[in-house]
């Protein structure tokens, strides 16, 4: 059992140890919040392990050898994993995370190389990672004491305690050709700072409330398919999308178009797109994709509830391009640069 002055006592034959930091590491990164009752999307921040003063002492004097695989960093601080995506509570620990890069280990009876770990919390909280293509749970997580807290976006969780499984420990004893006499140990503690990520929209519909001026003074408007119409309103597929939690950045992709009709002529605005950031919506018209409505990029309301995503307060008004385009179309100056075009609805659904 490694402990105190006698960190030598926990093997029976002397190995490589090095490896063990790095897996370490490798939990940290694997620690995440998650929702109890919602989850929120991460997509970056980084995960960091702090050994145990005995335990790094025991990997020094064994001169065991580790290695992080890029983007994975040694720093004096801990092994720090970055976080690719996953799932996270705001409220207690309990999701999934994915990891990038890992840990290279080298000892006495061999070498491996711990990629693509995946931490799994809630009941029977575990670390997974590849070990020869396969994957593997090498590590128990004990969030018992855990604390969660979030700051400015940011889900940061400690306390983590981080104990190797069966697997995880004829693993460590192979390359380190060295025997336990103490199954579960326990190597250290977890940080996770888990930033979070767009929302991916892959379905749904948004809707579009045409201003009064749009449907008189003889112009007409109909939906082109896959568009539709009904009950005051225009439909427009979602195709694609990404878009931040709070709803101030990301974009969302449509599908169909609206034909505005006067006196026989048609004017085609197709596919629209709508920029969050840029307070922006573009269209296709004659071939060619151009601005033709902006709106105030503060005022859009984000509401995500599970897997549904509702953007509201998108209120749009005619750009210079976009009056000049509907003049031009038919004929005089009845539109100008900020007139109220409609108001639309985003109604999307995440995978």
């Amino acid at each position: 059992m490694i402990s105190g002055n006698s960190t030598h006592q926990t093997a029976r034959r002397r190995g490589t140890w090095a490896l063990i930091p790095a897996l370490a590491a490798a939990v940290t990164l694997a620690l995440a919040p998650s929702a109890m009752a919602k989850t929120e999307p991460v997509a970056g921040g980084k995960t960091t392990l702090k050994l145990k003063k005995s335990f790094a002492e025991f990997l020094a004097d064994t001169g065991t050898k580790l290695k992080a695989i890029d983007p994975a960093k040694d720093k004096k601080s801990g092994l720090q994993l970055p976080i690719k995506s996953g799932e996270l509570d705001s409220k207690k620990v309990k999701g999934t995370l994915k990891h990038d890069g890992g840990v290279e280990l080298k000892g006495d009876g061999g070498e491996a190389e711990l990629t693509k770990f995946v931490a799994k919390f809630g009941a029977g909280s575990k670390l997974t990672a590849k070990v020869d293509k396969k994957s593997t749970a090498l590590f128990d997580l004990d969030t018992d004491n855990a604390k969660l807290k979030v700051k400015n976006g940011t889900t940061n969780i400690s306390g983590v305690k981080v104990i190797l499984t069966e697997k995880g420990t004829q693993l460590f004893e192979e390359i380190t050709d060295m025997e336990f006499e103490e199954r579960d140990m326990t190597y250290g503690k977890l940080k996770v700072a888990a930033e979070p990520g767009d929302l991916t929209l892959d379905g749904g519909d948004a809707d579009l409330t045409l201003e009064s001026a749009f449907n008189s003074g003889g112009i007409t408007a109909s939906a082109i398919d896959p568009a539709t119409q009904g009950a005051g309103k225009f439909g427009f597929p979602i195709t694609a999308g990404k878009v931040s939690p709070d709803g101030g950045s990301g974009s969302v992709r449509l599908d169909g178009g609206l034909r505005l009709t006067k006196g026989g002529t048609n004017l085609d605005l197709t596919k629209p797109k709508i920029d969050l950031a840029a307070g922006e919506i573009s269209a296709v018209n004659a071939g060619n994709r151009g601005t033709i409505l902006s709106f105030d990029a503060d005022q859009p309301n984000t509401t995500v509830k599970g897997k549904a995503v509702t953007i509201t307060g998108i209120e749009a008004r005619l750009t210079a391009d976009g009056a000049s385009a509907i003049n031009t179309a038919f004929g005089g100056s009845a539109f100008s640069q900020g007139q109220a075009f409609g108001e639309f609805e985003v109604k999307g659904t995440t995978g």
